[in-house]
Order: C-alpha cells, then sequence, then structure tokens
C-alpha cells in the first residue's frame, strides 16, 4: 500500500529554485514576472506572467512531497502527480470568449482528475487577461463565471459544499492560466460569517454567481491540516467596502482574521492572526499603490514574514487589492 503524505509549500529564491527543480520530490515551482506558460510537463515550472512588485528578488512559490512525482503531459495539460495528490496545469489562448474557455478548462482539468484518482479539487489559480473589460450586457470574469458554473453543473459538480478554494485575477497579457491542487480525499468548506458565500452572490453580480469557496481546510492522512484561503478583498455582505487602498487593507486584513478563526479550530498562538498565513500573496491593481499596501503589512506581520506582492487586475473594478494565502499546521492528529 502507497502512503499518503501531504505537501508542503513554502516560498523559496529564484536561484534555490533553480536547485530545486531536480529535486524528484517537487510537485511545482510557481513563479512570476516570466512569460505566463503551464510548463512542459518535463520540470516542475508554472509561470504566472504577473509582474513582481519591490525591490526584492521575485520569490518562488515551492510545493513538495515526500514521494518521487511524475511530470508529464495530457493534451493541453501539464500534469505533477505523487501519490494521493496532483498539481494539474494548463493555458489557453484568450480568442475573446472567456466562457467556452473556462468550460473546457474545467472539462479538461476534471477529466484528468478523475483518471489520475485525484477528484477533489481543493484549490484554484485563474489569471484571465483584461478581466474587467465589458462583454456584452456583463464583463469577462462574469461570462468565465459562467462558463465554469456551466462546466460544473454538467459534470455533476456543481453542490456548493464541495467548490474548492480559489482565485482569479486579470492582466493584459493575451492567454488564460489555470493550474490547480486535486487529491483522492475531500477537504472542508469554510466560509467567511462577516461575507455572503460568492456562490450566493444576488444576480447583480451575473448570471452566475462565481463557484469557490473562501477557503478549504484539507485534513491530510500523515496529520498535516492546511487551510487554503481564497483571494480575499475589501467586501462585506456582498458589496465593496471603500475607495481608498489604506481602508481597503484593513478590511481585506480583517477577513482574512475571521477566516483563520472560522478554519484553523484550535490552532494555538502559532497558528494564529494574519502571521499563520505563509505564504502570502498580494494582488495590487496600480503599482502606485504598493508602498501603502506593504507598510501596512510591514506592521502587522513579523519581520521577514515571506510575502509576494504582485501587480494584477482584481475581478470588480472597484477593488484595489486581494490577498490569498495557505495556513499550514503540522500533525494535527496527535
Amino acid at each position: 500500500m502507497v502512503e499518503r503524505l501531504s505537501p508542503s509549500v513554502q516560498f523559496v529564491t529564484s536561484q534555490s529554485a533553480e536547485q530545486l527543480a531536480a529535486d524528484p520530490n517537487v510537485l511545482a515551482l510557481v513563479r512570476s514576472a516570466g512569460p505566463r506558460d503551464a510548463g512542459d510537463g518535463h520540470k516542475p515550472w508554472l509561470d504566472t506572467g504577473l509582474p513582481v512588485l519591490g525591490p526584492e528578488p521575485a520569490l518562488v512559490q515551492c510545493w513538495r512531497t515526500t514521494a518521487p512525482v511524475r511530470h508529464f503531459r495530457k493534451g493541453r495539460l501539464s500534469v505533477h502527480s505523487a501519490p494521493g495528490l496532483a498539481m494539474i496545469a494548463a493555458t489557453a489562448v484568450d480568442q475573446g470568449d472567456p466562457e467556452t474557455a473556462a468550460e473546457t478548462l474545467y472539462d479538461d482539468l476534471i477529466a484528468t482528475a478523475e483518471k489520475l484518482d485525484c477528484p477533489h479539487v481543493l484549490r484554484i489559480w485563474q489569471y484571465l487577461p483584461r478581466i474587467t473589460e465589458p462583454l456584452g450586457e456583463e464583463d469577462r470574469y462574469r461570462a468565465y463565471c459562467a462558463g465554469r458554473r456551466r462546466a460544473l453543473t454538467r459534470l455533476g459538480r456543481h453542490r456548493d459544499s464541495a467548490l474548492p478554494a480559489a482565485c482569479l485575477l486579470g492582466d493584459q497579457g493575451d492567454s488564460i492560466l489555470l493550474y490547480a491542487l486535486v487529491a483522492d480525499t475531500p477537504g472542508n468548506q469554510v466560509e467567511n460569517p462577516r461575507q455572503v458565500s460568492a456562490f450566493h452572490y444576488p444576480p447583480q453580480y451575473g448570471k452566475a454567481s462565481p463557484s469557490f469557496s473562501r477557503a478549504l481546510a484539507k485534513q491530510w492522512p500523515d496529520g498535516r491540516r492546511q487551510l487554503y484561503i481564497s483571494g480575499t478583498a475589501s467586501v462585506v455582505g456582498h458589496a465593496t467596502l471603500h475607495d481608498t487602498v489604506l481602508a481597503q487593507t484593513h478590511e481585506t486584513l480583517a477577513n482574512l482574521e475571521a477566516l483563520i478563526a472560522a478554519g484553523v479550530p484550535n490552532g494555538g498562538p502559532e497558528a494564529s492572526g494574519l502571521a499563520a498565513i505563509n505564504p502570502m500573496k498580494v494582488y495590487i491593481r496600480h503599482r502606485a499603490d504598493y508602498p501603502i499596501v506593504r507598510q501596512e503589512l510591514d506592521a502587522r506581520l513579523p519581520a521577514d514574514h515571506p510575502v509576494l506582492y504582485l501587480q494584477a487586475d482584481v475581478c470588480r473594478p472597484d477593488l484595489l487589492l486581494e490577498i490569498e494565502g495557505i495556513v499550514s499546521q503540522e500533525n494535527t492528529d496527535q
């Protein structure tokens, strides 16, 4: 019987990542600022294509397991598979129809996950060019949401309680990227008591509500527990609050703290508050707002806490930033 183990995840330097690329236990290396790329199926590299903010060298998110990883291509997908889990990535040329693109990407993702015997999608990252650009009576983000919902419904995965954690950001590129962490056993949905669940948004936010959970908690067989926090912004109820980046930062951090409190039971001091989120990614719409957001987070986090700042468009034009990350607890069943 093959032992099922959890992935570990951390930020590393670009130099360390180059060395880790040859490690047989590395599941994925996710970097930014290069051309958007789902990888070649032979190495663990993925590239989001988002510009990095700040003077420090760009950080690379490293996912590792304690078992050898198998890398291969399946059609448009790059697959990185280990016992009981996998990272699956795909790009699609943006042809002006995000609804169809989303449906196709989700079809491919779920079909591949099921063939790997890892049918449970835990966490999805998505990057869509010109995300808030008008399209018909709505915009490109809402069209993507409609295609995603259509695929999930047709595949029997439309139950709100089974939706993964997710983020969906935009830029000015020419391709769509999706990558996802999947597993052979499910996680547990975590919702924010300060917010209406995204899948219950009223019709003013589009013909299909966004299909994601605010966070997802996963208890792995080896005792590690991870909380995957979706892209979190200055939304209370279902409405955007505040029109300055400083006020939106404060509201976003309050939402993150609420999610940690809801998703990390009996966590103790080491797993409480914003410092529990490691790694953390911060997406900022306007480059000029970076110093304001950085100063606020520096004041709230321990010195040298790893944070990756990226420039990206958030899914609503009035949202100026979004933050996502992961909380890990070791051996919580002991």
